[in-house]
């Protein structure tokens, strides 16, 4: 009776062992899944933004339309030490909204309607915090945004600042229709040929894109689920068409802001997403608690 009863305590914590191997192996998490999933894009080594300064006095310069041999005029706020300093920075595009438009060629103040909102607003007010100093520069447009225009502006800020910037860390963002002519852009030229290593847009977004052309471009897209000016759906559209043929690429992010808690302002979104104000805002799909202009340097282009 002794050994029977030792037999059976043996086979009984044998069982309840092989039970908790098996709730062990079924228990992973959501982030374990995602890291077995190929990722086409890994984070890019820093090394070449070691020099540069991580804060920096910015000052603005505008060049009017007809001034300069690209499409637009623009506005560049940016270190003081830019273009003479014999480092080379990133920089970023910022392409405006609907509201910004004008043609500096014929109404020479129009330009100022480009030096107010996104990644320019928050260099004014002090609250542009990349891990180094980096330039914005905000060209305008006085109709819907071109994408072989655009290109011919990137050509043309690499022509003209060729010891000043890293063209291996060459971002892009737009809000609204700039958002909309972010995605056209990348829609014609893919990664291969966008010259662009990160992007992200806010509040708008193309009907459909070339996905498998944009298979290695890093994006972050913000929405407002309760914008009246443009639908959210069109984001959620073109966002799950990359997840769709992509699933779980950590370098594709959607951020969805639910705006229970917003003040009415439901399609303005650029200012709290690059004045870091919205981290704490409630929100669906990707956390949003980082600084964007950070996240995107975490990328480059290696060709």
């Amino acid at each position: 009776m002794k050994y029977k009863s030792i037999l059976i305590f043996i086979i009984a914590a044998q069982m309840t062992a092989c039970q908790l191997k098996g709730d062990s192996e079924t228990s992973e998490s959501d982030d374990d899944i995602i890291t077995k999933v190929e990722q086409f894009v890994s984070i890019s080594d820093d090394t070449d933004l070691a020099n540069l300064p991580t804060s920096a006095t910015y000052i603005k310069e505008q060049s009017l339309k007809g001034k300069n041999t690209s499409p637009y005029g623009y506005i560049v706020r940016k270190p003081e030490g830019f273009s003479n300093d014999g480092l080379k920075y990133p920089i970023l595009v910022y392409l405006h909204g609907a509201g910004s438009r004008g043609n500096s060629e014929n109404n020479p103040t129009d330009i100022n309607k480009v030096d107010k909102d996104g990644a320019i607003r928050a260099i004014k007010i002090g609250l542009w915090n990349p891990k180094v100093a980096m330039p914005v520069f905000a060209p305008q447009s006085s109709t819907q945004w071109n994408a072989s225009n655009v290109k011919s502006f990137i050509n043309y800020l690499i022509d003209t600042y060729p010891n000043a910037i890293n063209t291996s860390r060459i971002y892009l963002s737009g809000f609204s229709m700039g958002a909309m002519g972010t995605w056209t852009y990348l829609d014609k030229y893919g990664y291969e040929n966008s010259l662009i290593a990160a992007v992200v847009t806010m509040a708008g977004a193309k009907e459909e894109c070339n996905v498998t052309s944009l298979k290695l471009m890093p994006f972050w897209a913000f929405h407002g689920q309760k914008d009246g000016t443009v639908p959210v759906d069109k984001t959620i559209h073109l966002i799950d068409s990359f997840k769709a043929l992509y699933p779980s690429q950590k370098h594709q992010k959607l951020t969805l802001f639910t705006q229970d808690d917003f003040d009415g302002q439901y399609h303005r979104i650029d200012r709290g997403v690059y004045d870091d104000t919205f981290w704490y805002k409630n929100q669906t799909g990707d956390e949003f608690d980082v600084n964007v202009v950070n996240w995107m340097l975490q990328y480059k282009r290696n060709d």
